[in-house]
């Protein structure tokens, strides 16, 4: 079958390596363009919290030694990991849940968040009373809609922007499942009436589970 994922992707992935073996056409392209935003990172802050691996690309050039590394999720840690070589925090599940376990070790802390200008900054939002949050915009998202149809079997859409960028503009092929990562993207979907399955993980190794 056809798989359409609107992420760019590594050979080495997994998703990559699913499709290899199980002989699966796999069209990987982003529908988003990212551009850096110059800003002022803090040097005073407790932690630094990144809710992507896209923030850490842009919004991680050096982060002071005394500051405590955090991310989303496992891929952003992934990320994380590679840039600065360590991480102290990796969230697991929704971002309520994120939101819950990190504040458990962050209350009363100084927290800054590198992010996207279009981020729904919901740990800060959800640790307003709990910790400080020291905000700055480090990126820009801006969709690029899609020119031409995507003849696929499978849809998996990674972003609210990307679902924007090919649902409003380009029809989907009658009949493909739609696969959602994350419970904004699937919500993103729903508001367009389109139906979708929810990858149980915010990452490729639970899209692959829904696919075999």
């Amino acid at each position: 079958m056809t798989v359409f994922i609107s992420r760019h992707l590594s050979g080495q992935s997994p998703l990559s390596t699913w499709a290899k073996s199980g002989g699966h056409e796999l069209l990987a392209n982003s529908l988003i363009d990212f551009r850096a935003v110059p800003f002022s990172q803090s040097e005073d802050a407790d932690w630094w919290f990144f809710y992507s691996s896209r923030a850490v690309d842009f919004g991680c050039p050096a982060p002071p030694p005394s500051a405590k590394l955090a991310a989303m999720g496992p891929g952003t840690a992934k990320a994380l990991l590679k840039r600065a070589g360590r991480v102290d925090f990796t969230g697991e599940g929704s971002p309520e849940a994120v939101a819950a376990s990190f504040g458990e070790i962050a209350a009363g802390q100084r927290v800054f968040f590198p992010r996207a200008r279009q981020s729904r900054m919901t740990v800060q939002r959800l640790l307003a009373d709990r910790i400080t949050a020291l905000d700055a915009i480090c990126y820009d998202n801006v969709a690029m809609p899609a020119r031409e149809p995507i003849v696929a079997d499978v849809y998996v859409f990674t972003s609210p922007l990307n679902v924007a960028a090919y649902v409003d503009h380009q029809a989907l092929t009658a009949g493909a499942k739609i696969v959602a990562i994350g419970p904004s993207t699937a919500a993103a979907l729903t508001a367009r009436g389109v139906d979708c399955l929810v990858a149980g993980r915010p990452d490729e190794e639970a899209v692959v589970e829904v696919l075999d």
